[in-house]
């Protein structure tokens, strides 16, 4: 990738536009995972019971996917849907993700595969799961029959799905199974197993589909920086929260991974002690988050810059069920992505998060992050303006000067870009 001159408001040629997905959260009846077994249980807002009905409609988001122009959609494959018992392989079900693979690239997009995003086959849950000692090498197993079946329809792979989240809401926060609280060394047990099960699953990929195969993880980077009130002495805290959020996880598969998917949804300000989610004024999504378009430039140049690798914008959206801010918000993100990449940074592509409206977690189907609304009586897609804008970037590669002009957040702040 070339670095561009500070005039020019194209992307670089190549550069790689889509959009994400992940298995729990849009196909539905994933009976056999640990956060089924949670939401049965009566955890979260609601159950994802069909959630978006992908298992059955998977090919009308790949039709959404080619009619906004993209280059590559991100989806995961369920490991309690391949192996349900431990041991027993369900090629029914790797046969499915043969298919929406091949459906992919029959539309002219390239695939991305994560093989774990947050769900776990109940029996490896009930086992530990990733704090037990046999984790990776479960993973391993499980990566490398993944591997040998589907990898001629995968362009690139991507081990695990943000462990720093899952250690957090898991283990800390307790609002995700297994639901442990203020577990500390559960957490840094989760860590440990992820980065292990990230090497031998990458050894496994390499083994099935040949060492060029391009294998990375994704990670939700934090952007710690001085809260506007009360954020003069917060400099050692910024410092423990790279280090917890970014570093501790990021330094074990140093060396180990062939990209970096970069996920950028909000700012950490920090105090003295503690990170100060209600700092200031900032516009908000539709679940409270800040909206501050300049940490995606923080933390890409500082993943850039430690970690020498080339970068993937893998998940970046927001909740907006009005459709009223996401316009804004991608242009203004695109705005401080485009300075990275003139300011050095080897960033190869962009997917916004997310391709359609999904289950999200604990909070149910309130928040709408997708490109297309879902409709979950009928389980229709309906295209948004939003996406329309963004698929004149695509097709342009470009966001131009009046992208987004006389656009506001809905608390009535401005642009936000680093141009503005």
């Amino acid at each position: 990738m070339h670095r561009l001159p500070a005039s020019d408001s194209r992307f670089p040629d190549g550069f790689l536009w889509g959009a994400a997905t992940a298995a729990h959260q849009i196909e539905g009846d994933n009976t056999d995972s640990d956060w089924w077994e949670w939401e049965q249980a009566g955890h979260g807002a609601h159950p994802s019971l069909r959630a978006a009905d992908s298992w059955n409609r998977w090919a009308e988001d790949i039709a959404v996917a080619k009619e906004l122009g993209l280059g590559v959609v991100r989806i995961s494959v369920e490991w309690a849907r391949i192996e349900p018992k431990r041991g027993a392989w369900d090629y029914k079900a790797l046969e499915h993700y043969a298919d929406v693979l091949r459906g992919v690239r029959s539309a002219g997009l390239k695939t991305m595969v994560v093989l774990w995003h947050f769900t776990n086959p109940a029996w490896f849950a009930a086992q530990g799961g990733w704090t037990s000692v046999g984790a990776p090498g479960l993973f391993g197993m499980y990566s490398g029959v993944v591997a040998e079946y589907l990898c001629d329809y995968v362009d690139f792979w991507a081990t695990i799905n943000e462990a720093n989240t899952y250690a957090l809401k898991g283990y800390v926060e307790g609002v995700w199974p297994p639901g442990r609280t203020r577990d500390v060394l559960g957490a840094l047990r989760v860590y440990r197993g992820l980065a292990d099960g990230h090497r031998l699953a990458r050894t496994a990929i390499k083994q099935a589909c040949g060492e060029r195969a391009e294998v990375g993880l994704t990670h939700v980077f934090a952007w710690p920086h001085a809260a506007t009130e009360g954020g003069a002495l917060s400099a050692p805290m910024q410092v423990l929260w790279n280090w917890l959020a970014n570093d501790l996880f990021m330094d074990k598969v140093q060396g180990v991974t062939d990209w970096i998917g970069v996920q950028y949804y909000h700012d950490s300000p920090c105090r003295t002690f503690g990170v100060a989610d209600g700092d200031g004024l900032t516009p908000r999504t539709d679940t409270g988050w800040r909206i501050v378009p300049e940490g995606l430039y923080r933390v890409i140049m500082r993943a850039w810059h430690r970690y020498q690798l080339p970068i993937y914008v893998t998940e970046n959206g927001l909740a907006d069920a009005t459709d009223a801010q996401r316009e804004r918000f991608i242009v203004d993100h695109l705005r401080w992505l485009r300075k990275a990449i003139r300011d050095g940074a080897d960033v190869r592509g962009y997917l916004h998060w997310s391709l359609i409206d999904n289950f999200e977690w604990a909070a149910g189907f309130g928040p709408r992050f997708g490109l297309a609304e879902v409709d979950y009586r009928t389980f229709s897609r309906q295209v948004r303006p939003s996406a329309r804008a963004f698929a004149r970037i695509v097709a342009a590669n470009e966001v131009a000067p009046d992208a987004a002009a006389g656009m506001t957040y809905a608390d009535g702040t401005g642009p936000l870009g680093p141009e503005e």
